[in-house]
């Protein structure tokens, strides 16, 4: 509840916790709430019951500032629950996290300041699709399939007539932002090229070997994680980003 909130931060002195408790605890789109969706039982909610543990053991008035795991499994435990389920709810949450980090071997502290997770995720949101993105997964593909190429390689055909048309093996790389299904446009695009050269019947269609990307975000997630950290990288050796990092 936002008064329960707002007493509990004013006691803490640390109103700039509010973005970490959204994000990582209590929000609707939290983390922990996220890593809760599957929980039953007695587990149920264990990933908020833990945040909110490590908010209170590592804000107020303790020493060092930071919930250590035997800390937690005594603000837990239960007779059902086993320690190495709160143990592992820790350490789920705080490789989701954007405010929850680890300290030391087994310690966890929030705070109002981002971890580098939130960082990169900020950076990775603000790419532009068509100027970095899609630029980024045509290199990569292009050079991935030119190193040690035996073959006549042709890369991201807008049209026919751009496949040459000749009895020796040719091999033919789709766009990375098509790809293949059973049942779609691209398979019958695939074989009209394949049949004709423009307005052409081809000579040589099975000198003709097509690559897809196969269906799915993975090579999309991986560039834009990639271009994210390239620019934090870039950041930090800048200065621009803070000394934190």
């Amino acid at each position: 509840m936002p008064e329960f909130r707002s007493i509990v931060l004013g006691q803490l002195g640390e109103s700039r916790l509010v973005a970490a408790i959204e994000a990582d605890i209590s929000g609707i789109h939290s983390h922990a709430r996220a890593l809760d969706a599957d929980t039953r039982g007695v587990l149920q909610n264990i990933h908020r019951r833990v945040a909110a543990t490590i908010l209170f053991e590592s804000s107020g008035g303790q020493v060092d500032k930071v919930a250590h795991l035997p800390e937690l499994r005594f603000a837990l435990g239960e007779p059902e629950i086993d320690t190495t389920s709160i143990d592992n709810a820790a350490f789920a949450l705080e490789a989701k996290s954007y405010f929850i980090r680890r300290v030391g071997a087994d310690g966890f502290k929030i705070s109002h300041q981002p971890t580098l997770k939130k960082v990169v995720n900020d950076r990775r949101a603000s790419l532009d699709e068509e100027s970095e993105i899609i630029p980024a997964m045509r290199s990569l593909i292009q050079k991935e399939f030119e190193r040690n190429a035996g073959v006549p390689l042709v890369f991201f055909p807008t049209e026919g007539a751009a496949v040459p048309d000749t009895p020796r093996l040719v091999m033919v790389v789709a766009d990375p932002c098509l790809e293949w299904t059973d049942g779609g446009p691209l398979r019958e695009q695939i074989a009209e090229w394949t049949k004709q050269r423009g307005k052409s019947p081809r000579l040589y269609p099975a000198s003709l070997v097509w690559c897809v990307k196969k269906p799915g975000r993975d090579l999309r997630d991986k560039v834009e994680v990639w271009l994210a950290w390239k620019r934090v990288a870039r950041e930090v050796a800048e200065g621009t980003l803070g000394g934190r990092f």
